[in-house]
């Protein structure tokens, strides 16, 4: 008989902070944006599993991590499973009427024209190898190196059906219109769809996006950090979207327990160096936190979350109602060290006060305590701590 694998779900998050994914150039930048920018990566490769960065057809994304991070340490991430990169083919648009030589607008000229239509990038655009080429460009680096990077880079590449979700998503959003559920956004059914005003076009468009990227991450089952949960018309994309700012917001909670500033916040002030994240993203501690504060922080607030921390910590949770924990709560009540040292030796043997060291080491760290999300913030400190030593 096969041993049954265990399906270990990881926890993926989508950052769309780096560059807009319907630019047509680079943005200019300044310091802080730069920075703010690095340190949101920073506090998601230390809480996710895995970040999916959106990417344009320029490919601002990889460049602009290059030219903050070098590109060995991209590379590295790269390698180690942390990122992947999706190029954001659909497409949405809408018309905005036709200027005049004067100037001026022409918005006679939308009227009778849908008022959404969908699109989606060329397949040159959408070509991993050429979007990679396109950020590498920008830096004086061998051929070979560029050759490296690609090869390592190219799976790591998502490329969705950009005409499939945009056609879908102006389908789903124009008839919501006109069934008047978009009403309590702002825009009730007055007019027919080809006859909406420019302005309500522009309303209709940012709706259509928000329905696009929903169903966007739902398909790939990705978390999100923004808040969809107040339009009416993803709710049936938002049971497959985690809600990553929920995450986020109440990981800031717990380390402001603590008395420390958040993740973004400790990268900022450079109390702790971005390469430590993969040193510290491996100990177990670590791997223990993701886990925990991804199944208990989606759906809780400050306050709940902070109960459950001190639970945790406390040893008040269901592990004491497990079959181990149950004979660890009787051995502590006959004295952990006699009874421990019992079984470890066994009765012809003796334990010495190492081998009791050992022992309590393990087994009040790991079971009797057992893992809890306050060990991951320890870990945090010790990092601190030898990075200002």
């Amino acid at each position: 008989m096969k041993k049954q694998q265990t399906v270990i779900l990881k926890s993926e998050v989508f950052n769309n902070s780096i560059g807009s994914p319907y630019a047509f150039n680079y943005p200019q930048l300044t310091t802080e944006q730069d920075k703010e920018i690095i340190a949101g990566l920073f506090e998601q490769l230390l809480i996710f599993d895995k970040i999916t960065i959106s990417t344009n057809r320029l490919n601002f994304g990889i460049a602009f991590l290059i030219s903050r991070l070098g590109i060995n340490t991209v590379e590295r991430l790269i390698d180690s499973g942390y990122i992947n990169f999706m190029i954001w083919t659909p497409v949405i648009v809408t018309g905005s009427g036709r200027q005049r030589e004067d100037g001026t607008i022409d918005e006679s000229v939308i009227y009778g024209q849908p008022p959404i239509a969908a699109g989606s990038l060329s397949d040159d655009d959408k070509d991993p190898e050429k979007n990679i080429y396109n950020a590498l460009s920008h830096f004086q680096l061998h051929k070979d190196r560029k050759k490296i990077f690609t090869k390592k880079a190219l799976k790591s590449y998502t490329v969705p059906n950009g005409m499939e979700f945009s056609s879908d998503s102006t389908k789903l959003i124009i008839d919501a219109y006109k069934n008047n559920n978009l009403q309590t956004l702002g825009l009730p059914y007055e007019r027919e769809p080809d006859q909406l005003h420019l302005k309500e076009r522009t309303l209709l468009l940012e709706l259509g996006h928000k329905v696009l990227e929903t169903a966007i991450l739902s398909k790939y089952s990705l978390k999100s950090y923004d808040n969809f949960e107040h339009y009416a018309i993803c709710k049936q994309n938002l049971h497959n979207i985690g809600k990553a700012y929920n995450v986020a917001g109440n990981s800031d909670t717990l380390f402001n327990l603590e008395g420390l500033p958040n993740l973004k916040q400790l990268f900022i002030q450079e109390r702790m160096d971005f390469d430590s994240i993969f040193k510290v993203r491996h100990l177990s501690n670590a791997k223990f936190y993701r886990k925990w504060i991804n199944e208990i922080g989606e759906n809780s607030d400050a306050k709940e979350i902070t109960k459950e921390y001190l639970n945790q910590i406390k040893g008040n949770t269901k592990f004491f109602e497990t079959t181990e924990g149950k004979f660890l709560r009787n051995l502590s009540m006959y004295g952990a060290n006699t009874a421990l040292g019992a079984a470890v030796a066994g009765p012809a043997g003796a334990v010495t006060g190492y081998v009791l060291g050992l022992l309590e080491t393990f087994w009040l760290d790991t079971l009797l305590k057992g893992k809890n999300p306050s060990m991951f913030i320890d870990e945090i400190k010790k990092e601190i701590n030898n990075d200002q030593e």
